[in-house]
């Protein structure tokens, strides 16, 4: 029961903490940042050729892709595919229909926020998995802040000692920031659409493991 207790209250502060730097995002506070990284990848990397507006050599560009793709529809998929059958084989049935909810809900969340900031009328399937509705947030921050460390949550259940638990949630972590900045590097986000994504995954995270707790189901 304490234990329940402490960890909703972490889940409170991170869901205020999320909110918080996700208004500040919203409002612009960040956009000064993003002018300044901007220009300092510019003068340090350069375009890649003129054609384009990813910066640096093409071996860059191609590390940043491959980093950002943990972040993507389709390994997003994959992964939660085989978290959700790992679950499933050591029979952790209920945790495994937790898992899939959380990512499934805010696989829906991020394309509704998305199609709001889009200002379009309607979206087909296809638009939803072929094209970006809007830059901001970043969808590949946002799931990642998710994904990860709801993997790591679900892990540290069955944690023997608190550096299992602990190396879990530092693996997510260092996952959720390499994902976000080679969204920024890769020219695919600014800064300030990058921070939304993280601090709206956070705040997302946190409102879905919260509901969870307080519900009885987790």
């Amino acid at each position: 029961m304490n234990s329940n207790f402490t960890e909703k209250k972490i889940l409170v502060f991170l869901f205020l903490i999320g909110l918080f730097f996700f208004l500040l995002s919203a409002f612009g506070l960040f956009n000064d940042l993003s002018a300044s990284v901007s220009s300092m990848l510019y003068n340090n990397l350069g375009y890649t050729n003129k054609w384009s507006k990813s910066y640096g050599p093409s071996w860059f560009v191609n590390l940043n892709g491959n980093v950002s793709s943990f972040g993507s529809k389709e390994l997003v998929f994959i992964i939660s595919t085989i978290f959700f059958f790992y679950l499933i084989v050591v029979e952790r049935k209920n945790e495994a229909f937790k898992f899939a909810f959380t990512v499934i809900i805010s696989l829906m969340f991020i394309v509704l926020v998305k199609f709001i900031n889009s200002e379009r009328e309607t979206v087909t399937l296809k638009e939803i998995y072929t094209e970006t509705l809007a830059n901001f947030p970043s969808g590949h921050a946002f799931i990642s802040t998710v994904l990860y460390p709801s993997m790591a949550y679900f892990l540290s259940k069955s944690a023997r000692t608190s550096k299992e638990k602990l190396f879990y949630f530092v693996s997510a972590i260092a996952i959720v920031i390499i994902v976000g900045v080679s969204r920024v590097t890769g020219s695919g986000h600014t800064v300030t659409e990058v921070i939304a994504g993280w601090s709206l995954g956070l705040t997302w995270f946190s409102l879905i493991k919260f509901t969870l707790l307080k519900n009885k189901i987790n």
